[in-house]
């Protein structure tokens, strides 16, 4: 600002622009804080998962300490698993310490608990974080703390094991060495496509450089999961080394967890799921975003790249089987947020792409407000768009394509690409509910006509009406009819032919025209039913 005497006016310019300027700092929604704090509370829990799983190995351990026929062994690696909980401990408090710092830097109230009992801090901060880890170099130190698996390692190769188990143990150990799951991996390109340097300060800047305080929390509550997780691995080891090949814990907890919260558009999320206290007999089964994917050490991971914008949300199942027998299925929900590479954000509010003939709903943001900001659409498609609210459009497309949404905010141009797909086929059913199979005569009798059923098709309002469609009847004992109907509903040929149908008749839809909400005739595949007896 100058100094000086200053005009009212240029007093009063000077004092918008600071306010500005401090507006345009406070760009973390508060969508995506509470995503980070929803993160952030589900690894403690996992935490408090594994130190119970701990707990219970420990306890093993100590029991067979006990044990005459096992404490030959159990004297060996008992104090092994005893180091090796030491150094667990130890890095775990370490990373609290920074986690307390952080909340210290952001204005932390000792004392006062929220609803969840949580302290009080300013969990926006985006100044907290990268004073501590980056200014402070802390966060290269933890690193560097990280990376020191040998160290933990170490405390296995030189266990007082048999000689003629040592060239075993040292090859578990270089297994452990590739699979323990702590780890700090850094990503190749920062947001605006910059490489990061594959060092502790790339890692560093990464992962706390300018991070709201709460993410940069998140993020070493994670390697504190990661932490305990490894120290159970190690551990489970030392207890199967004195011959407990099978371990029973009497809790399961299903986790399912996403590498990041928040993310820009291109970059990977990758995804986890499994089951707490895991052991062979749980035999877990996990399905993610609808597709089964395969275990590896008690976690199934997969991984895709986040296109869109906005808050999404991935569905997780984990089917498992407890000690004693019960398989259970518990549901999970991923949920995260894709940011805009700039100011401006454009979010389907249904589904990910726009479809032809229906009303996509979508909703703007950007940094000057509603009134400064306009839309226009340009490319394939044929898409008009509708503002029915504040930040709240509808978008009509009449073809197939791509097309390109452009957010003008008083300042900039920001483009947004996106498919136009027609809504996909329906389905044919008689009655809205009988799909295929065997049915009884009166069930079958009771219907009206035919309905074209969207399934697994979330987007509300979209219908296909029936044109036509024939129909083959062919009975058990005598000759094939074939009758054709205009509309959804059975005619009066086919009420006769049903009155004298019997059990073992089959009866075929087919040619099935239906109209969507691209007005665009289709013919669908039919379906067949027999009547039971």
């Amino acid at each position: 600002m100058a100094s000086g005497k200053i005009s009212p006016r240029q007093k009063m310019i000077n004092m918008m622009y600071l306010v500005l300027t401090a507006l345009l700092a406070m760009n973390v929604s508060a969508e995506i804080l509470n995503a980070f704090k929803t993160v952030n509370r589900s690894l403690d829990k996992t935490i408090s998962v594994l130190n119970g799983k701990n707990s219970g190995t420990y306890g093993l351990l100590n029991d067979a300490l006990a044990d005459p026929q096992q404490k030959v062994k159990a004297a060996i690696w008992k104090p092994t698993a005893d180091q090796i909980k030491a150094k667990s401990d130890d890095l775990y408090n370490y990373i609290e310490k920074f986690k307390n710092e952080i909340k210290d830097h952001a204005g932390r109230k000792k004392g006062v608990l929220n609803e969840q009992g949580e302290e009080f801090f300013k969990d926006d901060d985006l100044h907290a974080a990268t004073k501590l880890m980056v200014e402070g170099k802390k966060g290269e130190e933890l690193y560097n703390k990280i990376n020191q698996k040998k160290d933990v390692l170490s405390i296995l190769t030189n266990s007082n094991v048999e000689p003629q188990y040592r060239e075993r143990l040292l090859a578990d150990v270089k297994v452990f060495e590739k699979e323990l799951p702590i780890a700090t991996e850094i990503p190749k390109l920062d947001k605006y496509g910059k490489p990061y340097e594959q060092n502790a300060k790339g890692w560093t800047l990464a992962n706390f450089n300018s991070t709201p305080a709460i993410a940069g929390i998140t993020i070493l509550t994670k390697l504190q999961s990661d932490v305990k997780s490894s120290e159970g691995q190690l551990s489970d080891y030392c207890l199967e080394q004195i011959g407990k090949v099978k371990l029973v814990y009497d809790k399961f907890a299903a986790v399912a967890a996403a590498n990041t919260s928040y993310c820009m558009p291109g970059e990977e999320i990758e995804v986890s799921a499994g089951v707490g206290a895991f052991n062979d007999q749980a035999k877990p089964v996990i399905t993610i975003n609808g597709s089964n994917v395969p275990l590896k050490d008690g976690m199934a991971t997969t991984t895709f790249k986040a296109t869109g914008f906005g808050e999404k949300s991935i569905p997780v199942t984990i089917r498992f089987t407890t000690p004693d027998g019960e398989v259970k299925t518990e549901n999970r929900t991923i949920k995260y947020t894709i940011g805009s590479p700039s100011g401006a954000a454009l979010m389907l509010d249904k589904m990910n792409v726009f479809y032809v003939g229906l009303d996509n709903p979508i909703t703007v943001s950007s940094g000057t407000g509603d009134e400064r900001t306009k839309l226009t659409a340009s490319g394939g498609g044929g898409v008009t768009l509708t503002k029915v609210s504040a930040g709240k459009y509808i978008a009509r497309a009449s073809s197939v394509g791509k097309c390109t949404i452009s957010i003008n905010d008083g300042k900039q141009n920001t483009d947004f690409e996106f498919r136009i797909k027609t809504v996909p086929n329906p389905i044919t059913t008689i009655g809205g509910t009988i799909k295929e199979g065997k049915i009884k005569k009166g069930t079958l009798q009771a219907q009206q006509g035919i309905v074209a059923l969207l399934e697994n098709f979330d987007f509300g309002g979209a219908r296909f009406d029936v044109q036509s469609f024939e129909f083959v009847y062919k009975p058990n004992n005598g000759e094939l009819q074939e009758g054709k109907i205009s509309g959804p509903k059975f005619n009066e040929q086919w009420n006769r032919i049903m009155k004298d149908a019997k059990s073992g008749d089959m009866f075929a839809i087919e040619k099935v025209k239906v109209v969507g909400p691209d007005k665009q005739p289709r013919t669908i595949q039919g379906m067949s039913v027999t009547i039971a007896k």
